[in-house]
């Protein structure tokens, strides 16, 4: 598969197969075309060659009501309508089922209530979008896709506005959706050590092509990274097969 913009290729021969329920982070520099790849995944970008499968659907064949009742996106930054409160904006979930703000159906609301609490904005509800912190943002568009309960959930740098503390309760509760609904998750991010200790396998980018994929373990290693970043990396191995990535 390939795909960029205009006359700009930004991936090039990009061939992955994801297992349903699997848990991925997607890494790579800065350009590496990370985001491409969710734009691609998500449908919203359509690739210059090969296809993007749902199961046995081409995404390109698919409706868009069809296509978010089963896949939610979730970008870096979006414009949310300022006039909204929190609890209307993340009811926009809903619509893929045909809900509408004047007749939401009981399972709409606890979907949405859900979602609320889920990403830890309970006693926000009522609160305008244009009076959030940039974190707080971050969640709310994150409690949006959870309220359309899709079977694939895609996040572009979900943690990059976010505090260590709420960055790691979002992980946390993106890893409990993969394990106790199935979820398939794939999520990219720029913090190495953050990806290895939430996720089973990791993608990794480089200048649009794909470097590696695998396991932390076999991703995660200095003869592997330091080409990709093009500095000198060192990789500590700790209990667990856990691993942390330095500066050498």
């Amino acid at each position: 598969m390939a795909a960029g913009y205009g006359d700009k290729a930004i991936l090039h021969d990009i061939s992955l197969r994801f297992a349903p329920g699997e848990l991925v982070g997607l890494i790579g520099p800065n350009g590496a075309g990370k985001t491409t790849l969710l734009r691609v995944l998500s449908g919203s970008l359509r690739p210059a060659q090969g296809a993007v499968m749902l199961g046995e659907a081409d995404l390109a064949a698919m409706n868009a009501r069809r296509l978010a009742q089963r896949m939610a996106f979730v970008p870096q930054s979006l414009n949310l309508p300022v006039a909204f409160t929190v609890r209307d904006f993340v009811a926009l979930g809903r619509r893929p089922y045909g809900a509408a703000w004047s007749r939401l159906a009981a399972g709409d609301r606890e979907a949405i209530g859900t979602a609320l609490r889920q990403a830890d904005l309970e006693g926000m509800e009522e609160q305008l979008v244009d009076e959030l912190s940039a974190g707080e943002r971050q969640r709310t568009l994150v409690a949006l896709a959870l309220a359309q309960e899709p079977q694939v959930l895609l996040l572009d740098e979900p943690t990059a506005h976010l505090d260590i503390q709420h960055a790691w309760r979002l992980l946390e509760l993106v890893r409990a959706l993969n394990r106790e609904r199935g979820t398939t998750v794939i999520f990219s991010s720029h913090d190495l050590n953050l990806a290895a200790a939430f996720c089973r396998r990791l993608v990794l980018l480089d200048q649009g092509r794909l470097a590696a994929d695998g396991a932390p373990e076999d991703v995660l290693t200095a003869g592997v990274l330091s080409p990709t970043y093009r500095h000198a990396l060192e990789v500590i191995a700790l209990p667990g097969s856990r691993r942390v990535v330095v500066p050498a």
